[in-house]
């Protein structure tokens, strides 16, 4: 008959009879059978008991302290990005966003200022993207270069305060993990610059539980604790479907951004580059929080909320540039865009025809209202400059293009 207890084969004694006395509550019995495998080193199984929460900070309203002059906690002037904020970069593809935050940070690394925007002492970057190649980077790094007239010095210095970091495959828990963290606490920069951000959500961009998830649960935490600010890239939605908003107001540039609004709610800041009828002519709009800024029209009074950038001129060089003052569109002023046929035909190829329905979503992109451009395709066909084509569908309606020139004969369907 056993005793106290038995041996088992790693030969520790099993606590029968003392854990389960008549007197032992069940937490001490799993208490004490705990302590007993601790002194073994007996795996449990049981999960690690997760840390507690960090106090809140919470305090009276009058101890606040506004910020001094020389605020070390200030990246972007005025306060428009601050460390543990976030600004969100938002435009279409394919136009420029990454070249644009290249020489942001370049110009920042200097501490000078980049189209109005000035940081609060010259700033180390981190980029971590998933888009270009080392080769569309040192393309970016060197076109930008040229088109700012750059020294040599002046390069080196700059350069020396970008680290680069390419990434095509982490997403959520392990983007922070395995390359966000470790950068960071290596680096220390100022700003971390991501780029796209959906290339590394790992969910859908228009789940607010989500985005909010990677935002306010995975990012937050790593700027507080490290100390620095974000800037995260981010895709306008597609051409709309359905009416487009040509005529947005104040604050509903924020919401430009692709998916939940949750992008723009969690951001301190948010930078709009938007199309407006040119291939190399954007608007650079301050969406949120852009009083900050201290953007000014010339009599130095009058707040702006927009700037208009352009591509450089010089082949080869791929850099930004303050658009020119006949290069503007009307709307600057003040005054409603009426566009026109003219502004229309730029996106119709010059070498095969285009579908009505494709056309209208590059005009409408381009801010043309949707209302309006078949009216505009109308006066052009009537003008004869664009010319109407039929191509026949087996089963189903022939498909209808439009084209700068005469469709050939024997595709015409009778």
């Amino acid at each position: 008959m056993a005793g106290r207890g038995t041996q088992p084969e790693h030969g520790g004694t099993i606590l029968n009879t003392t854990v389960t006395a008549p007197d032992a509550t069940q937490d001490e019995q799993f208490k004490k059978i705990a302590a007993w495998a601790k002194e073994k080193k007996i795996d449990t199984g049981e999960p690690p008991v997760a840390a507690p929460p960090p106090p809140a900070n919470a305090r009276p309203l009058g101890e606040l302290v506004r910020p001094s002059q020389g605020d070390p906690n200030e990246l972007l002037r005025h306060r428009y990005l601050c460390r543990g904020g976030g600004l969100l970069l938002v435009g279409p593809t394919g136009i420029g966003k990454s070249s644009l935050s290249m020489q942001f940070m370049l110009l920042w690394a200097l501490g000078r200022e980049a189209f109005g925007i000035a940081p609060a002492r010259p700033l180390k970057s981190l980029l971590i993207q998933a888009e270009n190649d080392d080769g569309d980077l040192a393309e970016m790094r060197d076109g930008v270069r040229s088109g700012l007239g750059l020294k040599e010095e002046e390069a080196r210095e700059a350069f020396a305060n970008i680290i680069v970091c390419r990434e095509d495959s982490l997403m959520s828990d392990d983007f922070f993990k395995d390359r966000v963290i470790p950068l960071l606490k290596e680096y220390q920069p100022d700003l971390l610059w991501i780029d796209p951000v959906l290339a590394y959500l790992g969910g859908e961009a228009n789940s607010q539980k989500d985005v909010g998830r990677f935002l306010r649960n995975q990012l937050n935490p790593v700027l507080n604790a490290i100390g620095c600010g974000c800037v995260l890239v981010h895709h306008t939605n597609k051409p709309p479907s359905g009416q487009e908003k040509p005529n947005w107001q104040a604050g509903d540039f924020a919401y430009l951004g692709s998916g939940s609004a949750e992008w723009a709610n969690w951001a301190r800041a948010v930078l709009v580059m938007r199309a407006v009828g040119s291939h190399s002519i954007f608007e650079l709009r301050a969406g949120k929080r852009g009083p900050r800024l201290g953007w000014r029209k010339e009599d130095g009074e009058t707040r702006l909320y927009a700037k208009y950038i352009a591509h450089a001129d010089a082949p080869g060089v791929i850099c930004w540039r303050e658009a020119l003052e006949d290069e503007v569109p009307v709307e600057a002023d003040g005054t409603k865009r009426q566009f026109t046929k003219d502004d229309l035909i730029p996106h119709v190829p010059t070498d095969k025809p285009i579908t009505k329905e494709a056309l209208r979503s590059k005009a409408n992109q381009a801010g043309i209202a949707l209302n309006k451009i078949n009216g505009l395709i109308a006066e052009l066909v009537d003008d004869k400059r664009l010319f109407e084509w039929r191509v026949h569908r087996k089963g189903t309606n022939p498909q209808r293009l439009v084209a700068r020139f005469l469709q050939p004969e024997p595709q015409l369907l009778n």
